[in-house]
């Protein structure tokens, strides 16, 4: 019989672990994020939407919350550290100044904590409910303020937090279905500087914005054998209206008095799209498990990203002035793309596990409008990964994956702001892999026969074009 839930352990685990503030500090550094667990780097996600090995389905596949018999809570958080190079010219054109192409190389790179939390209680034997915070959509790129890049983009960073309550429902012994609400916190920046002549004038542009969308997310998981499952998941569209304010601060501000001059009236709105997953999870044998996932995201929505109402300088009756309501459109056509991922674990024996995956990841950016603040292109990613049970309640994983990434063509990309044309020519380039160590402690009595609990913590660290992970999961089970 199924554990029944209690909402005291459900706070008494949010409140030691300090998560209920720490997504509200996070960043990532890609704009959708696979792994919302931190543990499944070794499968590359494969099988995802069939897996339900933990509570951590409730995000993936919430019809999986029918396997799990006991409360179970997860905390994962992922260090992500980017690295990236930009090699090409940037020429920049403004009512005093008609600029030649100058080259120029430009280090992007930054660190930022991705944390997610999932949580699982059975309220039926049949009935489950699950709670999840995780962030599906992120980035954060930083060109710095020195090199000619400058007035292109400096900071452009992005983040989503998904609080996400679901139910899964088990109609038989073989099909179960769940349903999920997704509330989301987005929160935006768009920083460049503006200039004019002299590198002395320059003034920079900060724009930051956030507000509310919400979303839902459905799921199907049919079991044909104790061995065999088949998983479907869908995410639904989001769309984001942000709020915020525009800083144009430097010598050009104030009709070129110099100081801070601010707008309050920033507005921009973008739609985060929908996604549908499915996934295949089959044990052979006594030592072999198959999985797969593959995965249609439709990005055709996100089309382009329109600031309103921001500050800088804009051309008015034949000259420049300092305004409040200049409107800046940045153009990006993303189309749809696919995901696949393919993965295995062999058993070894009662103490070791190996993991394998395969992925390929394609880029949903347009070769025409691709730039500086979204870099992107596609890539190929091979996996592998091992567990070692040292004891009954101690255990070690460690993985390793590599990302192999075309270099990512800029292709004389204008962009205008208010007097400013800049064109950017050139290309992203970046390259590495990762390796994930982990340990795991299981079934540690804290009081016996009145609570136990299943502790898994994993940390690790992915290099990779363009960000580099590290990741530290915990899970616990509540008997």
């Amino acid at each position: 019989m199924a554990k029944r839930f209690s909402l005291c352990k459900v706070f008494l685990l949010m409140s030691s672990a300090g998560f209920l503030s720490l997504g509200q500090t996070a960043y990532a550094a890609a704009f959708q994020l696979w792994e919302q667990d931190g543990a499944s780097i070794g499968n590359y996600h494969a099988g995802y939407a069939a897996i339900a090995e933990d509570a951590s389905t409730s995000f993936y596949n919430p019809a999986g919350l029918v396997r799990i018999h006991n409360q179970q809570f997860v905390l994962g958080a992922d260090p992500v550290f980017t690295d990236f190079i930009f090699r090409g010219t940037v020429q920049v054109n403004n009512d005093v100044d008609s600029g030649l192409p100058t080259l120029t190389s430009a280090q992007g790179g930054n660190f930022a904590l991705v944390p997610n939390l999932h949580y699982a209680a059975p309220l039926l034997d049949n009935l489950v409910f699950g709670l999840s915070t995780v962030v599906p959509f992120g980035l954060k790129t930083d060109w710095g303020y020195a090199p000619v890049t400058r007035y292109v983009a400096t900071v452009t960073s992005l983040m989503v937090v998904d609080i996400s309550p679901t139910f899964g429902f088990g109609i038989t012994d073989k099909l179960s279905v769940g349903a999920g609400l997704d509330a989301e916190q987005a929160s935006a920046e768009f920083d460049l500087v503006g200039g004019q002549g002299a590198s002395d004038a320059d003034t920079k542009s900060i724009n930051k914005g956030s507000g509310k969308g919400y979303g839902f997310h459905l799921g199907a998981l049919y079991q044909f054998s104790p061995a065999t499952r088949l998983g479907l998941s869908f995410h639904s569209q989001v769309i984001h209206k942000l709020r915020g304010t525009s800083a144009f601060v430097g010598p050009l501000a104030n009709e070129a008095n110099g100081g801070t001059q601010i707008s309050t009236g920033l507005r921009t709105e973008f739609r985060l799209p929908a996604s549908t997953s499915l996934s295949f999870f089959h044990t052979y044998n006594p030592q072999w498990d198959v999985m797969a996932t593959i995965s249609y995201i439709q990005w055709s929505v996100f089309n382009q990203i329109i600031l309103n109402n921001t500050a800088g300088v804009d051309i008015v009756g034949g000259g420049s002035t300092t305004v409040d309501n200049l409107q800046v459109t940045v153009a990006q056509h993303y189309h749809n793309s696919w995901n696949y991922a393919l993965g295995s674990n062999y058993h070894v024996n009662e103490k070791w596990m190996i993991r394998t995956g395969l992925g390929y990841d394609q880029t949903p950016s347009n070769d025409r409008y691709r730039n500086l603040a979204l870099p992107d292109s596609d890539r190929y990613i091979i996996a592998i990964g091992g567990h070692f049970q040292a004891t009954n309640t101690i255990g070690l994983d460690m993985s390793w994956a590599h990302f192999f990434m075309q270099n990512t063509r800029i292709n004389s990309l204008t962009q205008i702001v208010g007097s400013q044309i800049s064109t950017t020519n050139g290309i992203v380039q970046g390259g590495g892999g990762c390796v994930w160590l982990s340990t795991e402690v299981g079934h540690c009595l804290i009081k016996p026969s009145s609570f136990a609990f299943t502790l898994r913590c994993i940390c690790a660290t992915l290099l990779t074009y363009p960000t580099t992970y590290a990741a530290l999961r915990c899970s616990m089970r509540l008997d």
